[in-house]
C-alpha cells in the first residue's frame, strides 16, 4: 500500500511538473522581436572603361621554297632584302600555327561577347524597362 502510494504521488508530481512546462514553458522565454526586411533598389553606379583600341598588323610575306626553285628564290631574295637568312617551319607546324591563331581568334571573340554582357548589365536602364522585370 505505502509503494502505492508513493508511485501516485509520483505520478501526480511528474503529471504536474509536466503540465506547467507544456502550459507555461512558452512564456518563461522572451518572444523575439519580429525582424522585417525591406527590399531596396539601389542604381549601380559602375564606369564603364573605354575600349583599347585595335591591333596594328603588319605586312609579313612567307615564301614556299622547294629544292626545285631554291636557286631562284635565294638570288631573287637577296637582291631585294639583302642578306638571305632562314627561319623554317615544317608542314605540320605551320598547320599548328594556323589553328593556334584559330583558337587565339575564339578566345577573344568569347571574351569580347562576356565584356558586352557586363557592360549591357551595368549601364543604367530606365525606370520602364526596371518596373516591366
Amino acid at each position: 500500500m505505502m509503494q502505492a502510494r508513493k508511485s501516485w504521488k509520483i505520478s501526480k508530481l511528474s503529471l504536474l511538473i509536466s503540465s506547467i512546462v507544456l502550459i507555461g514553458g512558452c512564456s518563461l522565454f522572451k518572444p523575439k522581436e519580429r525582424v522585417v526586411t525591406q527590399i531596396q533598389l539601389v542604381e549601380r553606379d559602375i564606369p564603364v572603361r573605354a575600349h583599347p583600341h585595335g591591333l596594328t598588323l603588319y605586312e609579313t610575306t612567307f615564301y614556299a621554297v622547294t629544292a626545285d626553285t631554291y636557286a631562284e628564290f635565294a638570288e631573287r631574295f637577296t637582291k631585294e632584302n639583302g642578306d638571305l637568312v632562314y627561319f623554317a617551319i615544317s608542314v605540320p607546324g605551320y598547320e599548328n600555327l594556323a589553328l593556334s591563331l584559330a583558337d587565339i581568334k575564339r578566345y577573344i571573340e568569347q571574351q569580347q561577347a562576356i565584356i558586352l554582357y557586363y557592360e549591357t548589365q551595368v549601364t543604367p536602364r530606365e525606370k520602364e524597362e526596371v518596373e516591366a522585370k
